[in-house]
């Protein structure tokens, strides 16, 4: 499981040159060209790396230039970093869950659901996201206009398993088992996905307010996941993986759940 070819189909890979991070080198150029090369492929399809070559390539650039990899791509920003062990850890916790349906929301060019369909052959994984982001514009505040004004950036592509379809409408018609949340917009994905009838909501973020649920969401029953997903998850904030890793893994127990218990109002 080495790739993944189900995303969307885009031009051959290019990283600009980031003129905001200072003076660049030889060896700037030459770690941001690693990077790009793990995650993807010159055809800017996704790639799904060993832990072991991510880790290299994450640790040889500085922060700033994993930031610029990650985010000006042509074949669009990336957020959640997946390697292999990583989706297999997945797949390990949706088989111990009992979990026979998974629905990504807001899943992007939709890699991570390709690549949990394939670790779970018997699992029904669909993916659904909002197209919202499809121009860059969407996902930049004013600023981020500002400072990165003249710059080539890419949208992000929808795969062709993607259904186009907010999360609520998505929850309530295929009604999962488990919906995954990967790096959720600004807004109340997370929250709307929980009151859903969903019986599971797994949400993948960082610490903080970085993936904008407006922390809302501590007010719902859950678990915090401190196994293998969590210390075994990279994403672009991680350029020392060694020393530091941001993914932090949250379960919540959706409406449809018998631990589901409604925050009490003013809470």
């Amino acid at each position: 499981m080495s790739s993944a070819r189900t995303v969307a189909r885009v031009q051959p890979l290019a990283v600009t040159i980031p003129p905001p991070l200072g003076r660049d080198t030889r060896a700037r150029r030459a770690a941001r060209d690693a990077l790009a090369r793990v995650l993807w492929t010159k055809q800017g399809e996704r790639r799904l790396p060993s832990e072991r070559a991510l880790v290299a390539a994450l640790s040889s650039c500085r922060a700033d230039d994993v930031w610029w990899v990650c985010e000006t791509s042509s074949a669009g920003p990336v957020y959640l970093l997946p390697t292999r062990e990583w989706v297999w850890a997945l797949a390990r916790f949706v088989a111990q869950q009992r979990v026979r349906s998974v629905l990504e929301v807001g899943a992007g060019d939709g890699f991570l659901s390709a690549c949990l369909a394939h670790a779970c052959p018997r699992v029904r994984v669909i993916a659904t996201d909002t197209g919202a982001w499809a121009r860059p514009a969407g996902r930049m505040n004013d600023a981020d206009r500002a400072e990165l004004a003249g710059v080539p950036l890419a949208g992000i592509s929808a795969g062709a398993h993607v259904l186009r379809m907010a999360a609520a409408r998505a929850i309530e018609r295929f009604r999962p088992d488990l919906v995954v949340v990967s790096w959720a917009p600004p807004g109340l994905l997370v929250e709307r996905a929980i009151r859903a009838p969903s019986r599971l909501v797994l949400d993948i973020g960082v610490d903080g307010d970085v993936c904008g649920n407006g922390m809302r969401t501590w007010r719902f029953e859950k678990d915090f996941l401190e196994g293998p997903l969590e210390t075994r998850a990279l994403c672009r904030l991680d350029a020392r993986p060694r020393q530091q890793r941001h993914t932090r893994v949250t379960l919540y127990y959706g409406a449809a759940h018998r631990r589901w218990r409604a925050p009490r109002r003013g809470t």
